[in-house]
C-alpha cells in the first residue's frame, strides 16, 4: 500500500494567512459590513425574550421546532454581530 505524504514547510500556510488576512481587511472596508454587524448584535439581544415566551407558555411539537429555529438564528446572529462597536 503506498501512500502519499506530503510535506509542508509553512510557506502554503503563511500565503493562505496572508489571504485571509487580506480577505478579512476589505471585508471591514466594505460599506455593509456595520450594518449587518448591527442587526447581528441586536438580533442576538432580543432573541432570548422570544425563548421566555415560548418556554412561558409551555412547548408542544410544533412550538419545540419554532424554539429551535430561535436558537439557531440566535447562534448565527452571535456569529455575525460579535465584532460590532469594537472600531
Amino acid at each position: 500500500m503506498s501512500g502519499t505524504t506530503y510535506k509542508d514547510d509553512g510557506e502554503s500556510l503563511a500565503i493562505g494567512r496572508r489571504k485571509l488576512t487580506a480577505l478579512h481587511a476589505r471585508f471591514n472596508e466594505h460599506s455593509l459590513t456595520t450594518p449587518i454587524q448591527f442587526v447581528g448584535f441586536w438580533s442576538a439581544v432580543v432573541f432570548p425574550f422570544c425563548y421566555l415566551v415560548l418556554l412561558l407558555n409551555g412547548l408542544s411539537d410544533a412550538e419545540m421546532t419554532v424554539f429551535f429555529c430561535l436558537l439557531g438564528c440566535n447562534v448565527i446572529s452571535l456569529l455575525i454581530g460579535h465584532a460590532y462597536g469594537r472600531k
